[in-house]
């Protein structure tokens, strides 16, 4: 995988300048300087910038997250680089998702996506199992998640005992110690407590972030590789459980969402590492399979199907992550492999799994003129 750590410090500088220019826009004529409000989120920008730009070179290697944020120029990834895939529909997930964020003024954009970016660097490079996990805005999904990364520890043949299941929480960014270790990771030393009381500052200040429990925070889940910042890790944020559930996922959301994540567990422990939509519909398939098969969830062919259109609800337009038909293919497939073998409680060891869906790629990326219909799929199930 390309190093991104300086692409995305790139990308933090781009928005910071960006959010600089609206911030100064927005401020009324007869103004003569910003308030204090933009001033401080302004200067946040720049303080994670600074801290993306000081972290070891393979901090962020291999990290992709679930979905193209809806907050622009924050993540490994730029919408913007390329157009949409002509007649594409996205699915449910990000309509919902960017509807949220066009509902923000210049300076709610700049303090969202800000935070989101430390509290995604909170939670890769700092936060541990070592300390309880808590899924969910109230704990609601606790011993979904904590069952789901049992059984799959126990499923796939790849070393499973180092990989922290941890909860994304945007409430996490109230803690100035926690801001303070997770600057520490990149800021100079001599800024860290001034970063860290700033960041703490702005999420009390801003209303729209509602004290670290606006879901655009944390509306997303990554899982990291062993050289990342971190280690191996699967990531899990409220905003996207709480996001799943108001689109009327909430039955399979824990269970499939861990499920996909700790499917990059999977390529990554094979060095696995596509360039192309494979890299999120491959864990698209050994999620489905696990859900599937007898000795995970062993789900019927209806809750199999609602695996299948949240899957298709993350599909993006933009040749990232996969279309909305392509995510449903890609997860649909791995279900049938499972239910279609003469022995239900083999399970084909992971590196095969690997192979056979790189061999079945290439049958589940349509042209482009055919890909409408299969993303209607998404719209019409949202």
């Amino acid at each position: 995988m390309p190093n991104r750590t300086r692409f995305l410090g790139k990308t933090l500088a781009a928005a910071g300048t960006a959010v600089a220019l609206a911030l100064a826009t927005a401020v009324p004529a007869a103004a003569d300087t910003p308030s204090t409000v933009e001033q401080d989120v302004a200067q946040l920008f720049q303080d994670v910038v600074d801290l993306y730009n000081g972290l070891p070179a393979n901090a962020l290697r291999g990290v992709d997250r679930l979905i193209d944020s809806p907050i622009p120029k924050i993540g490994p990834r730029a919408r913007a680089a390329e157009d949409p895939i002509p007649g594409c529909t996205p699915g449910s997930l990000l309509t919902y998702a960017d509807h949220l964020a066009s509902q923000l003024d210049p300076v709610e954009s700049g303090a969202l996506s800000t935070l989101s970016a430390l509290g995604q660097l909170y939670v890769q490079g700092v936060a541990s199992d070592k300390t309880p996990q808590v899924f969910g805005t109230d704990g609601q999904y606790t011993a979904r998640a904590t069952q789901a990364i049992d059984k799959l520890r126990g499923f796939w043949d790849i070393e499973s005992w180092n990989i922290q299941l941890i909860a994304w929480k945007g409430t996490d960014l109230g803690s100035q110690a926690k801001m303070a270790q997770t600057f520490s990771l990149g800021l100079a030393p001599a800024k860290v407590q001034a970063a860290a009381a700033l960041a703490t500052k702005v999420l009390y200040e801003v209303p729209v972030l509602q004290g670290g429990r606006n879901p655009l925070l944390t509306l997303n889940a990554f899982a990291s590789p062993a050289d990342s910042l971190g280690g191996k890790r699967v990531s899990l944020g409220d905003g996207l459980l709480d996001t799943v559930n108001a689109l009327g996922f909430d039955e399979v959301s824990v269970e499939s969402v861990i499920g996909h994540e700790y499917g990059h567990q999977v390529d990554f422990a094979h060095e696995n590492y596509p360039r192309n939509e494979s890299s999120e519909m491959g864990p698209d398939a050994y999620g489905g399979y696990f859900v599937a098969h007898a000795k995970g969830y062993a789900w019927n062919s209806r809750t199999q199907q609602e695996v299948g259109y949240l899957d298709a609800a993350i599909g993006d337009c933009y040749h990232s992550h996969g279309t909305p038909g392509q995510r449903k293919a890609a997860g649909t497939w791995g279900e049938k492999q499972a239910t279609s073998q003469s022995n239900p409680n083999r399970i084909v060891p992971s590196a095969k799994m690997i192979e056979k869906f790189q061999k079945q790629y290439p049958k589940l990326m349509p042209p482009a003129a055919e890909q409408p219909a299969a993303a209607s799929v998404a719209a019409a199930r949202g």
